[in-house]
């Protein structure tokens, strides 16, 4: 579609009706506040990132998922820091709904982001997705920027492509996306892959860490991450037996009765379990009906420290 068949000024991302996206100008308010040493987080209420205190500027890990959000994040930056503007971006994966808009929130930027990701960002073409300047493909690497410490940590498969983590040794802190978040979630865990997600998650553990924030929600500590994952692995056997059990996958009245059943008496309690541990468990179960997640997620996942 050209750009002459949206008469929006706003980056449309891959969106291909034409006509004003108001949905994509939106202002959100960006709740901020600092985390530890120059790490700053900031968030909207359900999304979260970080953002770095350099020098002479501010490093800016993801975007937001519309321009109006992107704007609103650089606005938040601008009131902590209103003299050092955003010279870097790091992308931790390439979904739009984090990752979409570097051309609202920094177009003059450095962007960083795996090499993975930024693949699929060019093959993509997403309108206000800019690709990467500066990839990588090892799993480990370290950046020392204006100022700023931190090292990038690609674990292996864990949440759509290139997703990675962010690790701030000095401040035993980590950052990263759509992994690890307080309670249950991610609705159906549409390109989560899952015979790698427990296994590679655990190589964090190895890492010396006490606070882990999540790109969802709040903060969370080292124990309380153990015990996430812990909801994540005893899934697989939720998951095999409510197919053993006849449940169908795709009826979610039956679907709720069998989490009732076998999931409330040890997992009620968990933030958004009444919303979203029957998708979960559906998830599960086509992972085992299915087969898994295309040839990636079959292959064994590394499990060595990191």
């Amino acid at each position: 579609m050209s750009d002459a068949e949206h008469s929006c000024a706003e980056h449309c991302g891959i969106f291909t009706i034409g006509g004003p996206l108001p949905i994509q100008g939106a202002y959100r308010d960006i709740c901020y506040q600092p985390v530890r040493d120059n790490i700053w987080t900031a968030s909207e209420g359900i999304y979260r990132t970080v953002f770095l205190e350099g020098n002479k500027g501010c490093i800016a890990f993801d975007t937001f998922g519309t321009p109006g959000t992107a704007r609103a994040y650089q606005q938040a930056i601008g009131r902590v820091f209103p003299h050092k503007p955003v010279h870097t971006v790091v992308y931790s994966h390439e979904h739009l709904d984090h990752c979409g808009y570097a051309a609202d929130l920094a177009p003059e930027a450095n962007i960083i982001a795996h090499d993975y990701a930024n693949r699929v960002i060019l093959a993509r073409g997403s309108d206000g997705q800019l690709a990467a300047h500066d990839t990588f493909a090892d799993e480990r690497t370290s950046y020392d920027i204006d100022g700023c410490y931190f090292e990038l940590i690609y674990p292996g498969h864990t949440h759509g492509d290139g997703n990675i983590a962010a690790y701030f040794p000095q401040s035993k802190t980590v950052f990263m996306v759509d992994t690890v978040a307080d309670g249950v979630g991610y609705t159906t865990l549409m390109d989560w892959h899952l015979a790698h997600y427990v296994p590679v998650m655990k190589r964090f553990l190895s890492l010396d860490w006490d606070l882990w924030v999540p790109g969802h929600f709040w903060p969370v500590t080292r124990q309380r991450y153990i015990e996430i994952l812990g909801y994540w692995e005893r899934m697989f056997d939720f998951g095999q037996q409510a197919v053993i059990d006849g449940v169908d996958p795709h009826d979610w009245e039956g679907l709720n009765r069998y989490t009732d059943e076998k999931l409330r008496p040890l997992y009620g309690s968990e933030f958004r379990f009444e919303e979203y541990a029957a998708m979960n468990l559906s998830r599960y179960m086509q992972e085992y009906l299915s087969g898994g997640w295309g040839i990636e997620g079959n292959l064994v996942p590394d499990t060595s420290p990191l």
